[in-house]
């Protein structure tokens, strides 16, 4: 028996036909030295030999190409060459190459009716669980996949800046009531004190300091995420496969951010009455009801619907410009920085600009 390096090679007798039964990888590395061994032990004359490959583990384009030889050269002796097991990469690689036809017919054992039926139920049995998880991806996709990527987004832009906002609110509405109760305390007006504070942060502060937090939080995180897949091509390689990438990267933060904002200045309007309502109740001597009452009476219904609407307007232009600036990045690492600054500027400046056109709108 030879053992070249990747293969061994063995003769026998079963049944009065002579046997070469191949092991091992059949590669460019053995595959001359099984072949100098099947041609050394072909007989001459009329003779039948059987080719086992039962217990290959692999064979490349030069196995392939030293069974057709020696298919070849069993045929200028006279010999019938044909194959007697195949292992499955075997066939593989002999369907590939279309060697398989050449050799000859396989035997093959006939399956056990009891194996055969188990195989049969595995198969029918695997292939209703594919029809089943293929019936479940569809509905899912179908019904709460475009939910999902709005919700995701609407973690990222709403649930993880609330803090911030709440803390920042809160300052904003401790400074107004302090300033405010300096001037008013000389005509003995402290309690007005609730209004300026109710007033500014449902009409002015609430939205736009919310804004101005977003625009640094996650507006710049959208810039930055979509510059950084613009100089990597992933926005070029869904064009080129046809899809619009707003579709993908800008409509569901829209949806979130649509959902998010009035949220987030609602808190934030919240925090800021609240904040006031501590120091008005610690320092100025304005009891907690009595500051809470006058908030109430302060703000009206127009002051509310003037705050939120403010509120998706400034998530809509910080969106925009985040998505513009990081679908106009070129150039590499550097771009994305510069992308992501001019996005931040760019939102605060509009969000300022656009604060002024509403307040003049709704004064006069």
């Amino acid at each position: 028996m030879e053992q070249p390096q990747h293969a061994t090679v063995e003769r026998y007798v079963e049944g009065g036909l002579i046997r070469v039964k191949v092991r091992g990888r059949l590669d460019r590395e053995s595959a001359p030295v099984v072949l100098s061994w099947i041609q050394a032990w072909l007989p001459r004359g009329q003779a039948k030999v059987g080719l086992d490959l039962g217990d290959v583990d692999y064979v490349d384009s030069a196995g392939a190409a030293i069974l057709a030889e020696s298919q070849r050269l069993a045929g200028d002796l006279g010999v019938d060459l044909e194959l007697i097991r195949l292992s499955e990469p075997a066939r593989k690689t002999l369907e590939l190459f279309r060697v398989q036809g050449e050799l000859g017919k396989i035997e093959r054992r006939q399956t056990p009716m009891l194996e055969a039926l188990g195989e049969g139920a595995y198969s029918g049995i695997r292939q209703l669980r594919s029809m089943v998880f293929l019936l479940a991806d569809t509905f899912y996709w179908a019904v709460a996949g475009p939910f999902v990527e709005v919700a995701r987004q609407s973690m990222l832009l709403g649930s993880r800046a609330l803090g911030i906002v709440a803390l920042l609110s809160s300052l904003i509405g401790l400074t107004l009531a302090l300033l405010s109760a300096h001037q008013l305390r000389q005509f003995g007006a402290n309690i007005y004190a609730a209004n300026l504070v109710a007033v500014a942060m449902v009409r002015e502060m609430g939205p736009l300091v919310t804004a101005v937090i977003v625009a640094g939080r996650s507006g710049s995180a959208i810039a930055a995420e979509i510059a950084t897949m613009r100089v990597t091509e992933e926005v070029d390689a869904l064009e080129s496969m046809g899809f619009s990438p707003i579709r993908f990267l800008v409509v569901p933060k829209l949806y979130a951010v649509t959902f998010t904002q009035p949220l987030l200045t609602f808190t934030g309007i919240a925090c800021g009455i609240l904040g006031g309502m501590l120091i008005a109740s610690t320092a100025l001597g304005i009891p907690a009801p009595a500051f809470i009452h006058q908030a109430i009476e302060a703000v009206r219904l127009k002051d509310v619907f003037s705050g939120l609407l403010k509120s998706v307007v400034f998530g809509w232009i910080i969106l925009m410009v985040a998505a513009h600036c990081g679908l106009r990045t070129r150039g590499g690492a550097e771009a994305v920085g510069n992308s992501t600054t001019r996005s931040v500027v760019l939102s605060i400046f509009s969000v300022i600009i656009t604060d002024c056109i509403f307040s003049l709108a709704f004064y006069l």
